[in-house]
């Protein structure tokens, strides 16, 4: 079981290692605590050192300009890092239909963020619920068989809604599908001051374990 470094040497110590190599790990919470960038940075680290990054985008966030702080090596980065924009969720599933066939020696990581927010648009607007979330299902298995085996850490963001039984929790969009698909599940919360992070499911680290964080303009930076 081998690990990949999540780019943040707090982070890298939360986990013991950094992220494992042959599970999907989901960062989930509300908009703006932080989701993006945990991925960001493990992509460009993996970038750095010459391995690809195939990283879907299906929320038009990824700014150029924030690669360019995370790294001395720009350019270089970005030449090692596939991004595909999917407009639509008819396009995230053509996306998902020829990932098996990119993946190769030289991938290093898969990213996919977010993997629900599409997804939430058609289910808004479609009658076939059972369709989509077939097809949601379908793309998560293609992410876990990636990982296992092509023994490659792949990390999914995903959004959260309100729990109605507790305004103080938040679930999952997807629900079980992305819980079981996930190995790893790391719920992002957002404070006055600064961010949080909870462990909230590990083959191997106790769940709960908490951490708190700032967004700077080089990374992720505890905050004790």
């Amino acid at each position: 079981m081998g690990k990949v470094s999540t780019g943040v040497e707090f982070l890298n110590t939360f986990l013991h290692g950094g992220y494992d190599n042959n599970v999907v790990t989901t960062i989930y919470g509300p908009s703006g605590t932080g989701k993006t960038n945990m991925c960001l940075i493990a992509a460009v680290r993996v970038a750095e050192s010459g391995k690809k990054v195939i990283f879907i985008d299906s929320e038009g966030g990824i700014a150029v300009e924030r690669i360019r702080q995370l790294t001395n090596e720009y350019e270089h980065v970005l030449r090692n890092i596939i991004f595909f924009n999917p407009m639509t969720f008819v396009e995230q599933k053509e996306v998902f239909e020829t990932l098996r066939g990119m993946i190769n020696d030289t991938v290093g990581m898969v990213v996919v963020d977010s993997i629900s927010m599409l997804y939430r648009l058609e289910l808004s607007k479609s009658d076939e619920v059972y369709e989509v979330n077939s097809a949601l299902g379908k793309q998560i298995a293609t992410l876990v068989e990636i990982t296992r085996r092509r023994n490659i850490p792949v990390l999914i963001t995903n959004q959260v809604y309100s729990d109605f039984d507790n305004r103080d929790m938040v679930k999952m969009v997807g629900g079980d599908l992305l819980k079981y698909g996930s190995k790893c599940l790391i719920e992002l919360r957002k404070f006055r001051t600064c961010h949080g992070l909870i462990l909230r499911k590990h083959r191997s680290l106790p769940e709960g374990n908490e951490a708190k964080f700032a967004i700077v303009q080089t990374g992720l930076e505890e905050v004790i």
